[in-house]
């Protein structure tokens, strides 16, 4: 994605240096009278490897993109590869990483780019659980890391996202299992390079996107029967501002919005609420050349309505941290105060 480079005021940074939030409206009247709040967040972490993997990866790599079932890296001419880090850079990582574990309450981050949980553990160190990740062979997976205490269950994964044999499909789990106030969370990594503009465009990652958007429409509509608490995160690769408004159109397996299509409120309460609605974008670092979210938590009506207030996040790193080999992205997302059992 290109976009023209905006200027940073230094003293927004500095007050988002931990969490940048305008307060969100407080939901009416349903909230419940619980005791942690909950903070999911999603990172992509742009190909994050264990390094003897990347090493061993490095020296095969080929020209094109590998498919879902190739165990490969591409080192295509004229694009930029996947990046070597140091372990200056692994540290800076696990800085973020320490970071989000600062927030109170229980803290689930939704990850991207990550080649499973030994990678992942090299930036999420202590007091974290990696797990319910992926199992393509391609070093691009997607999973979660779980701050220790919160109980949880993996429950599969959403192949069906994977729609050509070379997408990343989504990571499922269930917070709070058993419990009135279980969350299912779906974590997703859709198909890039087709940020704005309707679906129908004649371009090839537009007509991917198109077919991923009714995999995630049906996983919604089935937890809203199920009638339990749900959010979709992840690298949306999508300016859902832009997408918001437009209209979806008539045929529900080739739509033309992603966000029209999901809030159809068919059945009763399919209905998803952006964390960066209204939100001012937020650089990652002072050299950030985006001005839009590609990134996004979509929480599902019901769980939106069973908080108290809802706090919008953001990460970005520190004046140290963006010299170092971070990550393209930055960790974002939402604060659910009173949301945990």
């Amino acid at each position: 994605m290109t976009a023209p480079r905006r200027s940073t005021p230094m003293i927004l940074r500095a007050a988002c240096a931990l969490m940048v939030a305008a307060w969100m409206a407080a939901a009416p009247g349903t909230a419940q009278a619980q005791s942690r709040p909950l903070s999911l967040l999603t990172w992509n972490m742009e190909w994050l490897i264990a390094p003897a993997d990347e090493r061993e990866l490095r020296a095969r790599c080929q020209r094109q993109q590998p498919r879902s079932d190739e165990r490969a890296l591409p080192c295509t001419p004229g694009r930029k590869p996947p990046p070597q880090r140091s372990r200056a850079d692994i540290d800076a990582l696990a800085a973020v990483a320490r970071r989000a574990a600062e927030l109170p309450g229980d803290v689930v981050v939704a990850l991207q780019e990550v080649d499973g949980p030994r990678a992942a553990a090299q930036a999420f160190r202590q007091g974290w659980t990696l797990d319910c990740f992926t199992t393509r062979a391609h070093p691009q997976k997607v999973g979660f890391a779980i701050r220790q205490g919160v109980p949880y269950r993996c429950t599969p994964a959403l192949q069906a996202l994977d729609i050509d044999g070379s997408s990343r499909g989504g990571a499922d789990i269930t917070l709070y299992p058993g419990t009135k106030n279980a969350v299912r969370l779906l974590a997703v990594h859709l198909k890039s390079g087709c940020f704005d503009g309707a679906l129908d465009r004649a371009f090839e990652p537009c007509g991917r996107l198109r077919e991923q958007v009714p995999v995630i429409e049906g996983w919604v509509d089935a937890r809203v029967r199920e009638k339990v608490h749900f959010a979709v995160l992840g690298d949306f690769n999508r300016h859902l501002d832009r997408d918001a408004r437009l209209a979806a159109g008539p045929d529900e397996a080739a739509p033309l919005a992603l966000l029209d299509a999901i809030n159809d409120d068919r059945p009763v309460g399919a209905m998803v609420y952006p964390a960066t609605n209204k939100q001012v974008y937020v650089p990652c670092t002072s050299r950030e050349k985006h001005t839009r979210y590609i990134d996004d938590v979509l929480m599902g009506q019901s769980l939106r309505f069973a908080t108290s207030r809802v706090r919008f996040v953001r990460l970005p790193y520190t004046l140290e941290e963006e010299r170092r080999q971070v990550s393209d992205h930055c960790p974002m997302g939402v604060q659910l105060d009173n949301m945990a059992p």
